[in-house]
């Protein structure tokens, strides 16, 4: 937390599964479900769209697991799990409008490209979000980090960034 905006090197990171392998020139944000207009858009779609810009601070929910005993099985994570980005992408509230969310709908799942194995069992990185926080102003598509397009460890091409979730 010594500098306002945290370098993007410096920035923490925690990968449950690989980092996908995403060539951003093929890859496209599906949007399906309850929904009266399904939509397919490619990153430059999402660019050619009103940016907005958040910074934002994240701590890891296991920031300090170092310290407990017994010590779990993870990321041994002392205090440094926590860094500030400046995040642009586009409004999630505004592509949940475009598609016309279901009335009856009180969710949205998310499924990130990057796949792993638990139990023996491949298992898809997949977080629901209930629809009243997914509609916040803040939430963002985020495709830039610090001005700059997110590195695959940051999730390149797009990553959801849900301040204060």
């Amino acid at each position: 937390m010594r500098y306002p905006i945290t370098p993007v090197r410096l920035h923490y990171l925690l990968i449950h599964y690989d980092i996908a392998a995403v060539d951003p020139s093929a890859w496209a944000l599906e949007i399906g479900g309850a929904v009266t207009k399904p939509l397919r858009l490619t990153i430059d779609d999402l660019r050619h769209r009103p940016q907005a810009r958040a910074a934002v601070t994240m701590e890891c929910a296991g920031n300090g697991r170092a310290l407990l005993d017994p010590r779990p099985l993870s990321q041994p994570w002392l205090h440094e799990a926590v860094g500030t980005a400046e995040w642009a992408g586009a409004a999630l509230a505004d592509v949940l409008d475009e598609v016309g969310v279901g009335a009856d709908a009180v969710d949205v799942v998310f499924t990130g490209a990057d796949r792993g194995v638990e139990a023996g069992v491949e298992q898809n990185y997949e977080r629901a979000l209930p629809l009243t926080e997914a509609r916040r102003a803040e939430s963002l598509l985020a495709y830039e980090m610090n001005g700059q397009p997110l590195l695959p460890q940051h999730g390149a091409p797009l990553r959801l960034v849900m301040p204060g979730w």
